[in-house]
Order: structure tokens, then C-alpha cells, then sequence
């Protein structure tokens, strides 16, 4: 399994150049290989398995265990490599100034129902620095940039940091339904994101801290339309 996940060794393959004289000159043999940059390649729902596993080894992401008992459903726990993500180019949210955010501080699981990704479950890692929902916004914005999701997660109300400990989008296949259902006591916030509007929609039924939180951060209540349109999940 861990060899899924590490890259492929491939062996450098020298380019030759023939002078007018005669003389032949080798090139040095390259000591890393090119890689494409993140934009080419983007996350979303319904990709292959095989596929998904290839973005995680381009960018080093670290494979802690798989499951396959049913035919019909998998599950991948893997650890994120750390890769930069930008919010994807749109005329009123891009600001060049915005730093990339960096995926890490988690543990994935990816669920697969015939052979394709449906969901998605982040779970904190306390070894690594965590992240609010803010962060968690730009980093589902950037994973996922053409997929319409109601995202789940939860902080706790009297965390001044508002560190998120879980969220899932997607589908949940029934056997690791349990492992949302373990934490069920703290309520989920949610947040509604489509990829023709620019700005993430909390939904009117988000608990009341949430819905505080949220607004702290956006600076706006959200309006009836938006609640409108985050009814059509």
C-alpha cells in the first residue's frame, strides 16, 4: 500500500548533442524530474480512485491505511503532503495578496463508491498546527472548485480560535457512517458553497454560534436570497 503512495522511480535519460566538429557532448543527467503545478490537476467529485491516488503521491501525501471489505465501497486514511492551494480565479474574490494555504493539520478520509470519489472527512491532527473556518473555506474552495457542497464541521462555542476538529462533504457510504455519528454530540456548522458564487452561504439552520462566527468573519447576515440558495443542496 505505502508504495501506492511513494513516487515511481523513472531513470534520467541522458540528451546527447552532436557538434559540427564531431565532438559529442553529453548532458548532465537531471536530479529531479519536472512535476506540472497543482493548477493542472484539481479534485472533485466522481474522479477515479486511481486518479485521486495520483494527486495524493504528486503531492506527498503520506497513505495510513485502506479499507476494502465491501466490493461496493473503499476508504483511504492519508495524511496531506502540505501542497500550496490558491482559491480559484474569479473576478470579485481573487486578491493576489492572499497568501496560498497550506493542506496539512488533518487526517483525510476519502470514501469511494464504484471506484470513484464521493466524499470527503477531515479529521484534526493535534501534531500539527490547526486551522479555523476561514481556512476551511479556502481550502474546500481550492480542493473542489467545481463542485456545488454543503460542508459540515465542527468547533467548539467557547473556543475564542474557533479551531475546526471535524468536516465531511459529500457522500458517507453506510459502514463509516459511525465515524461522523462518534462526534455527533457537538453540532455541525454548515456552509454552502457553488461554483457560479464567489462567497461561501451559511444556511439559516446552522447553530446560533456558527451563525455568529460566520458572520463575524464575512462582516454580513446572511440574506434571504442566500438562504434561498442554500436550500437547493
Amino acid at each position: 500500500m505505502a508504495a501506492l503512495l511513494t513516487w515511481e522511480g523513472y531513470p534520467a535519460r541522458a540528451e546527447v548533442l552532436v557538434l559540427k566538429q564531431g565532438e559529442v557532448r553529453t548532458l548532465p543527467l537531471l536530479q529531479t524530474r519536472a512535476r506540472p503545478s497543482w493548477q493542472m490537476e484539481m479534485l472533485y467529485l466522481g474522479m477515479v480512485e486511481e486518479r485521486f491516488l495520483s494527486y495524493a503521491r504528486a503531492n506527498n501525501w503520506e497513505a495510513l491505511s485502506s479499507d476494502r471489505e465491501d466490493p461496493r465501497w473503499s476508504r483511504w486514511q492519508l495524511r496531506p503532503g502540505g501542497e500550496a492551494l490558491y482559491l480559484p480565479a474569479a473576478p470579485s474574490s481573487r486578491d493576489p495578496s492572499v497568501p496560498p494555504l497550506y493542506a496539512r493539520g488533518f487526517y483525510v478520509e476519502a470514501y469511494f463508491m464504484g471506484g470513484r470519489l464521493v466524499g470527503m472527512h477531515l479529521i484534526y491532527n493535534p501534531e500539527e498546527p490547526g486551522f479555523n473556518p476561514r481556512q476551511l473555506q479556502r481550502l474546500v474552495r481550492a480542493w473542489f472548485p467545481d463542485n456545488r457542497l454543503m460542508v459540515y464541521y465542527q468547533v467548539l462555542p467557547e473556543d475564542p480560535d474557533q479551531q475546526v476538529l471535524e468536516a465531511y462533504w459529500g457522500t458517507i457510504p453506510p459502514p463509516y457512517l459511525a465515524d461522523i455519528q462518534r462526534n455527533s454530540r457537538l453540532p455541525f456548522c454548515q456552509v454552502f458553497f457553488s461554483p457560479t458564487s464567489p462567497q461561501p452561504i451559511t444556511p439559516p439552520s446552522t447553530p446560533p454560534h456558527c451563525l455568529v462566527q460566520a458572520a463575524s468573519e464575512e462582516g454580513t447576515v446572511p440574506s434571504a436570497t442566500q438562504q434561498e440558495t442554500a436550500a437547493l443542496r
